[in-house]
């Protein structure tokens, strides 16, 4: 068993190097891998290569290729934590109202000014979260059930506020509809190295409960007999998880379905054990972002959102996982 599961999780990461050197060759203007290999090497050891090449590599597509990795890190590893700490497998990173909250920022943000469309997407995706979490909080205890409760219906209150404003006082239709269903259009280094250095911060910390997840399964009673505190490890995880997500999602707009597919792949290869999902959901929902994006702005048409995409790609796989399920 160890085995198999080295040489899936190393086919994996394989498959991420793959998946990236295709993504940045693949554009409007398409660069063959010997010219990608060709530039980091010139541009290493300070040989002549050619600008146009480094521009169109360094500044417009590994921003944004780096950028689709580490949203669908963020995305499958909050997803696998939703799934866990409410034990449904239909959890997914945007139950604790993010994406709605995030909405309604947006909209303000295209109201206002478009510069403040990310701090103000963060700050309401965090708001509902809190507002979420602060209902469903009770003698130091998180009851799954209310916080899902709790969940949708701050997410259907932000998200009629979002819609209000938009079908009243934003023109700007188009762009919005944009950021609703998910872009990595705007990519750029900065966005990708704060977002680096919060993932670098926060990962850690949830690898950190990995066998406390493993105990929550069994329900909370028996976790609590097994001595694990389980308000406090779900208040560390759900919040941490939230924080990041939240952070995402106010750069890339609302991307479905990573958060809810990528976690069950890695459960059909690995089993229920976060020993291992805890490292695969991740690099899982990193390569389907990756696929994604890739095909989103190869489009003929031009660019699409890339959340049609990943619809497109995780409704059915979501369908065939599910119904495999149920003939086991």
């Amino acid at each position: 068993m160890k085995g198999k599961t080295f040489f899936i999780s190393f086919s994996l990461v394989i498959l991420t190097i793959f998946d990236f050197l295709i993504s940045v060759a693949i554009g409007p203007v398409h660069i063959s891998l010997n010219s990608i290999i060709s530039v980091f090497y010139d541009k290493i050891f300070g040989f002549n290569y050619s600008w146009t090449y480094y521009v169109i590599i360094f500044y417009i597509r590994m921003p944004r290729v780096i950028l689709a990795l580490l949203v669908g890190s963020i995305l499958g590893l909050s997803g696998l934590i939703a799934q866990t700490i409410f034990r449904n497998p239909l959890g997914d990173p945007y139950l604790t109202g993010v994406s709605s909250g995030a909405a309604l920022g947006a909209a303000i943000g295209f109201l206002i000014s478009p510069f403040l469309v990310t701090p103000l997407a963060f700050s309401f995706a965090m708001l509902a979260v809190g507002i979420t979490f602060s209902i469903s909080r009770t003698d130091g205890e998180v009851k799954a059930e209310i916080l899902i409760l709790s969940g949708i219906s701050v997410s259907f209150l932000f998200s009629a506020v979002a819609s209000y404003l938009i079908y009243l006082k934003v023109y700007n239709l188009r762009g919005v509809l944009f950021w609703l269903l998910g872009g990595l259009y705007g990519a750029n280094w900065n966005e990708d190295f704060w977002l680096f250095i919060a993932a670098l911060i926060i990962f850690p910390i949830l690898i950190y409960f990995t066998r406390e997840l493993d105990i929550i399964l069994l329900g909370d009673e028996e976790a609590k007999s097994l001595g694990v505190n389980t308000g406090r490890v779900k208040s560390i995880v759900i919040i941490l998880s939230s924080l990041i997500t939240s952070l995402a999602v106010s750069l890339t707009g609302i991307i479905g379905f990573i958060g809810l597919v990528s976690p069950h792949i890695g459960r059909k290869i690995f089993g229920e054990s976060h020993r291992y999902l805890i490292f695969t959901a991740p690099l899982i929902g990193a390569n389907l972002l990756l696929i994604s994006d890739t095909i989103a702005r190869s489009s003929p048409q031009g660019e699409i959102p890339v959340g049609i995409i990943t619809s497109f790609i995780g409704s059915p796989l979501l369908i065939y996982l599910l119904y495999r399920r149920r003939k086991i």
